[in-house]
């Protein structure tokens, strides 16, 4: 990129081809010829100093561009002919060197997938489950078996909500059935008494034999005390029954209870222990986790044999003396097919060739800023002395 500033400074003092500008920056006038030579007329000792300067250090950057170049140049070149050596190579020869480029291309794409694969668990779970590597097979059964057991204890405290449901029923059912009592025999009472005032009246006023009225009054009365009394003794023992079903399922509530706080602790417990919310989650993660597991040992493996395979390819093609037999590890593909061979040196052409525009556009450059440099010292003798340090100093030789 220095070069191309060095470029612009240029460019501030010189004018398009063609035309002729006159202007003043300081004390600078700028001409430019229509034969497409630049003109430069400095005015001061300064300026002239700085112009040097300016090619000086084009000259410089020009130089640092040709030797990239020349040693890119130099390695491209190197790596054409080392193509020519792995063609010239017998096919009876080539079988190692073919296994060792066919092995890596392969575990190459092996390994792409290794390490392209989508990983559901995080590095903190990865590391968890690799703690408990030997517990979770064995806590796996438990979990399912607690999460089954919650399930069930879940299904008991719904049956027994619905038998206390049942048993608030019934006893408001007796407390129904007590009150109906209660309203027969007051009824019954009153309906005795006002029977018992008629016949006494009827009695007084008439010669009427009221005995077997009378009779049947007690015998009704009497009948209908019966019945409320054993209907009151049958809800009195179910009301007692009902208080022991109460009793019974308070108890079992209570058990149920405490059977699923316990279980739901251990639960909660082992979900936050294994960072998951389900028997089927952690499952699921224990698998991911033997899988990655297995793929890291597979990775391993993979990397031990590509290395291997890599130095197995080296060793052959350093047999036939090849300038640079590292490069060959990553593009194994063009030792196996030639269409691939065929490109590489194409592309490899097309570089060298964009190499040698590069220095010659760079030699150009170098060439133009000596003869800038020497122009001015001989237009402007007053300022040999100072271009000459200012050449030994940046370790430059005019050419006579």
């Amino acid at each position: 990129m220095g070069i191309f500033k060095l470029f612009s400074k240029k460019e501030k003092k010189y004018i398009e081809e063609e035309q002729v500008i006159s202007g003043t920056s300081g004390n600078t006038t700028v001409e430019v010829k229509k034969e497409g030579k630049r003109a430069v007329k400095l005015t001061s000792k300064v300026e002239q100093i700085g112009y040097i300067k300016d090619n000086c250090e084009i000259i410089l950057e020009s130089n640092r561009q040709i030797e990239e170049a020349k040693a890119e140049y130099q390695a491209v070149t190197s790596y054409l002919t080392d193509m020519q050596k792995i063609d010239l190579i017998p096919q009876e020869e080539r079988e190692n060197l073919e296994d060792a480029a066919r092995k890596i291309i392969n575990l190459t794409k092996e390994r792409n997938k290794l390490q392209n694969r989508n990983n559901i668990l995080t590095d903190s779970q990865y590391r968890l489950y690799e703690r408990y590597e030997l517990q979770i097979p064995r806590e796996l059964p438990t979990i399912k078996e607690n999460e089954e057991y919650q399930n069930m204890i879940k299904q008991d405290m719904e049956h027994l909500e619905k038998e206390r449901k049942r048993i608030e029923q019934e006893q408001k059912d007796i407390i129904k059935k007590q009150a109906y009592l209660k309203g027969i025999g007051i009824t019954t009472a009153i309906i005795v008494l006002i029977l018992f005032g008629v016949f006494s009246v009827l009695g007084q006023y008439t010669e009427a034999n009221l005995t077997i009225p009378f009779l049947l009054t007690v015998l009704m009365g009497m009948v209908l005390a019966f019945y409320i009394f054993m209907e009151a003794r049958n809800n009195t023992s179910a009301n007692a029954m009902i208080q022991v079903k109460r009793n019974r399922q308070i108890m079992l509530m209570n058990k149920v209870k405490i059977k699923a706080v316990n279980n739901r602790n251990y639960l909660d417990y082992t979900y936050s222990k294994y960072m998951v919310d389900s028997y089927e989650q952690l499952k699921a993660n224990w698998e991911e986790y033997v899988k990655a597991k297995d793929e890291a040992r597979r990775y391993q493996s993979n990397t031990q044999l590509l290395e291997f395979y890599n130095n197995e390819l080296i060793s052959e093609l350093k047999k036939y003396e090849l300038a640079d037999a590292e490069i060959w590890i990553y593009q194994p593909s063009a030792i196996l097919d030639s269409k691939e061979m065929v490109e590489v040196r194409h592309r490899l052409n097309v570089r060298r060739q964009k190499l040698r525009e590069r220095i010659e556009t760079n030699t150009n450059q170098k060439e133009e800023a000596y003869s800038s440099i020497k122009s001015t010292m001989k237009t402007y003798p007053e300022c040999v002395d100072e271009a000459e340090k200012l050449l030994r100093r940046y370790r430059l030789e005019l050419e006579e």
